[in-house]
């Protein structure tokens, strides 16, 4: 039997396929859509619906050509639907076409439908209790095989017009020739190899893939000289392939039993309508069933022309045709072949799949979220009508939890939301490490920069005393109105200026020892305020406190901070060249036990460029700063446990955090820091 397959680098999985098999023969599998084969009916409402193209079959056309190749005696049969098909050129014009592809001869599949018609009106005058059901259309016959054999008895055991033509062609040429069957219809490549009518037909190809044919070999059908068809010459059998075509090829008299006849067509029509016959509630003595809307909308059309004008077209050709013919000419060839076994059997192909249990169902429309009464959606993304259904494919192996777009959607969610906290906690992790690497790079620099600076400070003391000693001889031996007195003072502040910054080199370097003692950082501030609001360079300058009043007190070594919190201050004023406003601000932090202490000035601000600069030692912006104040500013706060912040934007101003966490004793700032003693 012919098999269809998925191409997996067409298929997109948007599952309209699975939406409109109607054996359940589509799967998901691993994320890819795949075909069972046993269940396939060959209906090809997969090929006609998916939206890339991506269903294959197997062909005909490589062997059709190896016919050609090998000079065999090839005859082309023509299904009824043809017109509508390829409805270019006249179709005369098809048959020389055909015949320039290779073929010998070219039939018209027509006359098939004047033998069985004939067969199945004898068959309805004969007095059956149970109705007949049309057994032309293979993708049907097959569907009660493999879902309904309780109707295999029920199928009228008469062949279809392909195997008919195939039957007569083998007693009129015999059995050198081979016969190709050309269609519209995909059952007919499984029909041609069923058991119980193989051997009739040699090779089916689609009307579509005669076209291509023509389009390789650079056949024009509209620049053909139009041929007359071989073979004997059909009537009312051209009407075939339209809904109901059988019934009416029966002919026009054949009206007696009209109120006891069914003639549909379409999948959903056609199968609820068996499926109502299992049931009992359809009484009828013929149901005339096509699985398309007849056979001119079968899976390989031309999709530009609409089912309705495909049928118009195949009446008007029926029509004009009729009206050269002699019917009764038509029955004499009819009677010719009146020998010819147009029986067949139907084998029971019976496709069972396990029922799954209530607890069974329930347990995947859990887990797809999908529980009813209230989270059913029905929204047939799955390509399945409702959720139970999807959950009971899955239950059966022919679906997968993912297709339910909803439940993928959702858990992609939780996926997503689990992502960004991982994200979040490595970037603040990362973070954290970024930090601990420049403290680690900024404490190491401190320190080899403090023993430099502390082995400097020592070489220049000696020097330095010497100079300022001796200078300060001199001018005492010389006269205040002397010029040389002035140039020796001269000397002698410089070298105080540099005994300032030496001294400031040996703090820096020394890192002195920490005595801790209770200390309420409130009054801290206050102190330094009083040495300096009534200095000159404050005198413009407004304070603004804002000190919590219940501030906790914490054991740190006052007399160290309040050289923090003066240089800040210090550097806040000379920022606003004084004039402008330096607010202070104390808070307790509830929760992680910290003191946080602000200082904000509305001056001109920092520029962006020297910000990482600011705690490094001898990096001043000043004209005769030592850039030593907040370097060593920055490690009397690590030692106290704390840390230094800056913010500033530039023409805002600049705001200094110091965060300090709150010990109960000294023994905590010990086992931090080797250095700290309590004496």
């Amino acid at each position: 039997m012919s098999q269809i397959d998925v191409s997996t680098e067409k298929c997109r999985r948007c599952y309209s396929c699975i939406q409109t098999c109607p054996s359940e023969a589509i799967k998901r599998e691993k994320g890819n859509i795949k075909i069972i084969h046993e269940r396939c009916i060959l209906c090809g409402s997969c090929i006609k619906t998916c939206p890339q193209d991506a269903l294959i079959y197997d062909s005909g056309v490589y062997q059709v050509e190896e016919f050609f190749r090998n000079n065999e005696k090839t005859i082309a049969v023509l299904d009824p639907a043809f017109p509508g098909v390829l409805d270019i050129g006249t179709p005369r014009q098809l048959v020389t076409a055909l015949k320039k592809l290779g073929f010998t001869e070219v039939w018209e599949g027509a006359f098939g439908v004047e033998l069985i018609s004939r067969a199945y009106r004898e068959l309805l005058h004969k007095d059956t209790k149970k109705t007949i059901i049309s057994s032309f259309c293979p993708a049907l016959v097959f569907y009660i095989q493999k879902y309904l054999p309780q109707l295999i008895p029920n199928l009228g055991q008469i062949i279809s017009p392909m195997i008919a033509n195939g039957r007569i062609i083998r007693k009129v040429k015999g059995p050198d020739w081979k016969i190709v069957y050309i269609t519209s219809c995909l059952a007919q490549f499984g029909e041609m190899t069923a058991p119980e009518v193989e051997g009739a037909i040699d090779q089916v190809i689609t009307l579509l893939e005669a076209r291509d044919l023509f389009n390789k070999y650079g056949i024009d059908r509209r620049k053909q000289k139009e041929s007359n068809f071989d073979g004997p010459k059909p009537y009312l059998g051209r009407i075939f392939p339209v809904i109901g075509g059988l019934y009416k090829s029966m002919g026009e008299s054949f009206d007696v039993l009209m109120d006891e006849i069914s003639v549909t067509g379409g999948r959903v029509r056609s199968l609820r309508a068996l499926n109502q016959l299992v049931d009992g509630h359809i009484d009828a003595k013929f149901l005339d069933f096509t699985f398309c809307e007849g056979c001119v909308d079968g899976p390989f059309v031309d999709k530009d022309i609409f089912v309705l004008g495909r049928r118009q077209i195949v009446a008007r050709y029926t029509k004009q045709e009729m009206k050269r013919q002699n019917p009764t000419e038509v029955m004499v060839e009819v009677t010719k072949y009146k020998d010819i076994d147009l029986t067949r059997t139907f084998n029971n192909m019976e496709q069972q799949l396990p029922n799954p249990s209530e607890e069974e169902i329930l347990a995947v429309l859990e887990k797809m979220d999908k529980a009813p009464p209230d989270k059913n959606l029905d929204c047939r993304a799955c390509g399945y009508p409702t959720c139970r259904e999807k959950a009971i494919a899955v239950t059966q192996g022919l679906a997968e939890l993912e297709m339910c777009l909803p439940y993928l959607l959702e858990k992609t969610r939780k996926i997503y939301h689990q992502l960004e906290k991982s994200h979040e906690k490595l970037q603040n992790s990362h973070n954290e490490l970024e930090q601990a690497q420049e403290q680690l790079i900024k404490t190491e620099k401190l320190a080899s920069l403090g023993q430099l600076a502390a082995g400097v400070a020592h070489e220049i003391n000696n020097p330095l005393s010497t100079i300022t000693m001796f200078s300060h001889i001199i001018r005492d031996t010389l006269e205040k109105n002397d010029q040389r007195y002035e140039d020796i003072q001269l000397i002698i502040d410089e070298a105080n200026r540099t005994k300032d910054i030496v001294q400031g080199l040996l703090s820096f370097a020394r890192e002195r020892v920490l005595r801790p003692g209770q200390t309420n950082i409130n009054d801290l501030l206050e102190e330094i305020l009083g040495l300096i609001i009534n200095q000159s360079l404050f005198h413009n300058i407004k304070i603004e406190k804002v000190f919590e009043p219940n501030l906790a007190t914490t054991y740190a070594d006052g007399t160290q901070l309040k050289q923090v919190f003066l240089n800040i201050v210090l550097n806040a004023a000379q920022a606003l060249n004084g004039n402008g406003i330096i607010k202070i601000v104390t808070e307790q932090i509830i929760g992680n036990g910290h003191l946080k202490i602000t200082i904000t000035d509305n001056g001109p601000g920092i520029h962006p460029d020297i910000m990482s600069k600011l705690f490094d030692p001898f990096f001043t912006t000043k004209e005769k700063g030592t850039g030593l104040g907040l370097a060593i500013s920055y490690g009397i706060i690590e030692r106290h446990l704390g840390e230094i912040t800056v913010q500033s934007e530039s023409g805002k101003g600049t705001t200094f955090t110091i965060s300090m966490p709150i010990l109960e004793d000294a023994e905590k700032l010990k086992q931090s820091n080797s250095k700290i003693s309590t004496q």
